[in-house]
């Protein structure tokens, strides 16, 4: 009796031990913001279908506007495909702004570079894949 238990102790402190292992962070830089007005939003997508879909995402970060360079971390996520994106609202409208095109007026950067050109850019476009550990992501806010 008392060999299974002992087992299933050891069993138990493995898992407990492998489950912050797993667990990844993405520690996202923003830098290009031009001016210290508003905000910076920072939005982070694990699921493709809710990618620059209004207000839908994983998880998000608002900070104040700054000329210096910017660095949030989401922690404790899952191993798996992930995008970031940022913008600045600069007038504090809470929200991106776009043209009679649908095409973005406020400055942003998405992960990997992706800009918007002729339609919206795709999860698989911006998307990266996390394991565990850490994983730097920078973008350069670029502004129309």
């Amino acid at each position: 009796m008392r060999l299974p238990m002992m087992s299933a102790v050891f069993v138990l402190a493995a898992v407990l031990a492998a489950g912050p292992a797993l667990a990844a962070r993405i520690i996202v830089t923003i830098d290009g913001v031009r001016d210290n007005s508003g905000n910076v939003y920072i939005g982070l997508y694990s699921n493709p279908n809710e990618f620059l879909n209004g207000t839908h995402c994983t998880a998000y970060y608002k900070v104040k506007a700054t000329t210096a360079p910017i660095t949030v971390a989401f922690d404790n996520l899952p191993p798996g495909e992930y995008a970031v994106g940022a913008y600045h609202d600069e007038d504090g409208s809470g929200h991106l702004e776009t043209n009679a095109f649908g095409q973005p007026i406020n400055g942003y950067a998405l992960s990997n570079g992706v800009r918007a050109e002729f339609a919206k850019p795709q999860f698989y476009q911006a998307a990266f894949p996390v394991g565990s550990g850490d994983k730097p992501v920078t973008l350069h806010i670029r502004y129309p």
